[in-house]
């Protein structure tokens, strides 16, 4: 239900993360979409920060939230920015 969500998994003994965007707890829940594959417990820090960068050159000025960010652009921009890394 995180704006950023964070899911911790066992793959075959290993920790593996795995990002969701766009989620809301609010009276209009709304899960988050999972963006691709997971990342290694030493990769989802610089992941986060990667996502972090992205909506702070995207947004419609200072007050625009991530959800709001997210809403009005989707998933595209967020998941190019996760990955070129």
């Amino acid at each position: 239900m995180g704006h950023i969500g964070i899911l911790g998994l066992d793959r075959a003994g290993v920790e593996n993360y795995q990002i969701t965007l766009g989620g809301d707890g609010s009276e209009d829940a709304t899960l988050g979409e999972r963006t691709g594959p997971g990342f290694a417990d030493d990769q989802i820090v610089p992941a986060i920060e990667r996502i972090l960068h992205a909506y702070l050159a995207l947004r419609a000025g200072r007050e625009e939230t991530f959800l709001q960010t997210y809403r009005r652009l989707g998933l595209a921009p967020f998941k190019e920015a996760l990955y070129a890394a």
